[in-house]
């Protein structure tokens, strides 16, 4: 019998991309909660029988997630539901609050009496340890969350750690560094650059651009988070990422290149954001150990597949 995998926040991002991924392994019954239909890319899964969509509003229904995990009986739950525009959360704390924590803290507390979900999968950041030059190790707990966005992250972790060590519920927490692919929202680095190139607009830079990132391409996060179903172990702590680090600045600049645009008539400058971490920095070494896991795509690898993407769905030659 095909075990249930239910993904909270399908219609994010990384939700999406990974539900994408999971129904072609066709040893799972997916589900995935969605908040609008207003992408045409979850139009397209509604037209699917391959994965059943639940409209969930974490923000309006939050009493509504518990009862539809006792509806589906999942075995596993993967957590993606959340918002993250980092800025907007200055101006907005309480609903960041609201979804990212508040609203998940029923089926927390019930998990153990959920006996049929035998892996809460919960999708960290690494923003919740600040900026760091140091890497920083899965069980570090050097926290120093600068921004409302990566204190209700830790709120939620630091919650489901009590729960594993008071309880032994079985939740496992993962952290990945800045995911990008196909699909991404174009306000993000990548996409957002591929597409002001295309179509000869000015990129506002915020800062010096001097910031570091790891990014790690769709293809990957979604093969380690299968290793997370398949052989990641209860109460554990998994770190994903390249490895690699590169200023924000030099990632405009390999795009520019890719793209035969010239880094002068693309960028602006513009004032930095508040609270924005200079450096996130992985330690991915005792998680490749377990699960055996490394990063298949390097960062020009994931790139040129990003951008024949977004020039095939914008009509580029």
């Amino acid at each position: 019998m095909k075990e249930k995998i239910l993904i909270l926040g399908a219609s994010s991002f990384a939700g999406f991309s990974f539900a994408q991924f999971v129904i072609k392994k066709k040893n799972f019954k997916v589900y995935g909660t969605f908040s609008s239909f207003k992408t045409k890319k979850l139009m397209n899964f509604k037209k699917s029988d391959q994965i059943k969509l639940i409209k969930l509003d974490l923000l309006k229904n939050p009493k509504k997630l518990l009862k539809i995990v006792r509806l589906i009986k999942p075995n596993i739950v993967i957590d993606f539901a959340s918002i993250c525009l980092v800025n907007e959360s200055w101006y907005n704390p309480n609903d960041y609050f609201k979804i990212n924590f508040n609203s998940k803290i029923d089926l927390i507390k019930n998990l153990k009496s959920l006996a049929f979900i035998r892996k809460y999968i919960y999708v960290g950041t690494p923003e919740i340890f600040g900026s760091s030059s140091k890497k920083i190790d899965e069980y570090a707990s050097n926290y120093s969350p600068t921004t409302p966005y990566a204190l209700s992250k830790l709120s939620m972790e630091l919650l489901l750690d009590s729960y594993y060590k008071n309880f032994k519920s079985n939740i496992i927490i993962t952290r990945f560094s800045n995911f990008y692919g196909r699909y991404q929202p174009f306000h993000r680095l990548i996409p957002k650059t591929i597409y002001k190139i295309l179509q000869k607009q000015k990129f506002p830079l915020q800062g010096s651009g001097n910031s570091l990132r790891d990014f790690i391409f769709e293809e990957d996060t979604n093969e380690a988070l299968y290793l997370v179903i398949k052989k990641g172990k209860i109460g554990r702590k998994y770190h994903f990422a390249s490895g690699k680090l590169y200023e924000i600045k030099d990632i405009i600049k390999l795009i520019c290149r890719m793209l035969k645009y010239r880094y002068a008539d693309l960028v602006y400058k513009v004032p930095d954001r508040i609270g924005k971490d200079n450096t996130y920095n992985l330690s991915c070494l005792k998680t490749k150990k377990e699960l055996n896991w490394k990063n298949k795509n390097n960062l020009k690898e994931g790139i040129v597949k990003t951008i024949k993407f977004y020039k095939d769905i914008l009509k580029y030659d």
